[in-house]
C-alpha cells in the first residue's frame, strides 16, 4: 500500500518532511539535509541520545530490531582535500574511535572492523560489527549489530542497526538496505576543476622567445640617404 507523508511532521521528538515509495518512507533531516529510508511497517521512536537524529524499530517487538542515525559537528578533517579523505577518515575513525563509540552498549565487543568503506556513496567511512547485551526491562537479551561512521564535510555520521542475536541473520539484508539508504547532502563539487574545462590536461603551449617584429636585429638593416 502506498503511503504519503506531506509537509513537516513533528513526531515523538523528530521533525521530518517525508515522501514515500510503495511500502517505504524517505525521511529528510531538517538540519543537514540527508535522507534515510525505512519500511513503512517500522515505527519512529524517541531518540535515546542527544546526537540521534532518528531512531526506528521493527514491527516485531520480541526481535528488538532497531536502527538509528547519529550526527554531530566534527570539523577535524575540513582541511583535507576530497582525494585524501578516505585515508584521513580511516585513520580518524579507527579502532580507538569505535571502542569509545560502543561504550553506550553494555558488555559490547567488536567482532569485526572494516575500512575504508562508504556511507551513502559520498562519505568515506569505517564500519564494525559488535555484540552487546540489552536490558529490556524484562531481562537481559544478547544483541548483535552493525555500525558505519563517516566524517563528511564538517559532520560526523554514525548509522547503526541491531537485533536480538539469534534473529540477526534474518534482518541482515534489510539492515544493509536501510543503512545503505542514507543519502548525504552534497558538500563537495563532483569535479576537481569545477565546471571549467580541464585546462591542466592541455598540451604545453610553445611561445617564441623574441617579441613580435624583432626577429631580425636592428644591425641587419643599413639606413641610406635618398637624394632628389
Amino acid at each position: 500500500m502506498r503511503k504519503i507523508l506531506c509537509g513537516i511532521v513533528v513526531l515523538m521528538g523528530f521533525t521530518s518532511a517525508a515522501y514515500a515509495t510503495s511500502d517505504s518512507f524517505v525521511w529528510k533531516d531538517p538540519v543537514d539535509g540527508f535522507t534515510f529510508s525505512f519500511p513503512d511497517s517500522w515505527g519512529v521512536q524517541t531518540a535515546d541520545a542527544p546526537t540521534v537524529r532518528i531512531r526506528i524499530a521493527g514491527p516485531l517487538n520480541q526481535d528488538f530490531a532497531t536502527c538509528r542515525v547519529k550526527a554531530e559537528k566534527d570539523g577535524r578533517l575540513e582541511i583535507y582535500p576530497k582525494h585524501l579523505m578516505s585515508e584521513a577518515v580511516y585513520e580518524t575513525l579507527g579502532r580507538d574511535f569505535w571502542e569509545r563509540e560502543i561504550q553506550d552498549h553494555n558488555n559490547a565487543t567488536i567482532t569485526d572492523i572494516r575500512g575504508p568503506a562508504s556511507l551513502g556513496g559520498k562519505g568515506d567511512a569505517t564500519a564494525i560489527r559488535e555484540t552487546f547485551v540489552a536490558d529490556t526491562g524484562h531481562g537481559k537479551v544478547n544483541m548483535y549489530g552493525e555500525q558505519i561512521a563517516s566524517i563528511y564535510a564538517d559532520t560526523r555520521y554514525v548509522v547503526s542497526c541491531s537485533s536480538r542475536l539469534e534473529q540477526f541473520n534474518k534482518y541482515a539484508p534489510l539492515f544493509a538496505t536501510i543503512m545503505g539508504s542514507v543519502d548525504l547532502d552534497p558538500r563537495y563539487h563532483p569535479f576537481a576543476t569545477g565546471y571549467y574545462r580541464d585546462f591542466l590536461a592541455d598540451p604545453k603551449l610553445m611561445l617564441p622567445r623574441s617579441k613580435p617584429g624583432t626577429i631580425f636585429p636592428k644591425g641587419d638593416y643599413a639606413l641610406q640617404t635618398v637624394h632628389d
